[in-house]
């Protein structure tokens, strides 16, 4: 299957890290193209939702949505022109408009590889995250600050027994072949039925080991992030949760605090 990445760039200090991501999760999945996409926000609309924008003039909106998006390109052509790996090829779009409608054509992509979110993030950067993980309907890539390290060899899959879960790892298992054995975390309380190795990997041929954590005080976005640093995982595969469909922003707690403090890169799919 020929796949396609799309990478979506927002600041142009992450940008050289999501490009070394979106072109390891490309080898790992096969893809034949990885599609690199930067969303210029239209001054007169940040100038309604930024507070720095107030007083400032259109001009030097124009001028600063300029500089980010040269840079952003900037980045990724010196990562193209770096680039060893021949197996596919890479396109630059820069298109003006809304975030979130712009960013939800990613459905026609295989993968969305996008930087995690962080506190100081403007509207349209959150738009555009929101619109990746609950409009396009595909796993997405959720890379942390920094993050150099090659991934897809020690991976791990926070299991929960719905549809999301299944939704994420159906995709993930066409790439990650190379990670076998699979470690599969399922949280159970306190009293409940020992869980089984569900039957998806075993449908599928997959080698996995089933690794059982305790649901109780403790945050179990936490517990998952502790137990991925003791197997040494590079890529954490989950479920992405809203408490409401209507209310996509209202995120699953386990959700929320993946993406407030994972240090890995973790695959997401709602």
């Amino acid at each position: 299957m020929s796949d396609v990445i799309l990478a979506v760039l927002e600041r142009p200090e992450a940008a050289a890290h999501l490009l070394r991501a979106a072109e390891r999760l490309a080898v790992l999945a096969r893809a034949t193209r990885v599609n690199v996409l930067a969303v210029r926000t239209p001054p007169g609309y940040a100038m309604l939702t930024s507070e720095v924008a107030v007083g400032e003039l259109l001009a030097d909106l124009m001028a600063l949505e300029d500089e980010r998006i040269a840079a952003l390109e900037a980045a990724y052509r010196h990562w193209a022109a770096g680039m060893t790996e021949e197996s596919f090829t890479s396109r630059w779009t820069s298109v003006e408009g809304l975030a979130d409608s712009i960013v939800s054509e990613g459905r026609n992509a295989d993968f969305v590889v996008v930087g995690r979110p962080a506190r100081d993030d403007d509207d349209p950067t959150r738009r555009a995250f929101h619109a990746a993980l609950f409009r396009t309907d595909r796993p997405v890539l959720v890379v942390p600050p920094g993050w150099e390290a090659a991934f897809g060899l020690q991976v791990a899959i926070a299991w929960k027994d719905d549809g999301r879960a299944a939704k994420a790892v159906l995709p993930a298992l066409r790439c990650l072949r190379s990670a076998e054995p699979l470690h599969v975390l399922v949280g159970v309380r306190q009293g409940a039925t020992p869980p089984v190795l569900p039957a998806i990997f075993r449908d599928h041929g997959v080698r996995a080991e089933l690794h059982v954590l305790p649901l109780g005080p403790e945050v179990f976005g936490q517990t998952l992030l502790n137990k991925a640093r003791e197997l040494d995982i590079d890529l954490l595969v989950m479920g992405a949760y809203a408490h409401s469909p209507v209310v996509e922003a209202l995120l699953g707690g386990v959700t929320r605090y993946m993406l407030a403090h994972a240090n890995l890169p973790v695959l997401m799919r709602h």
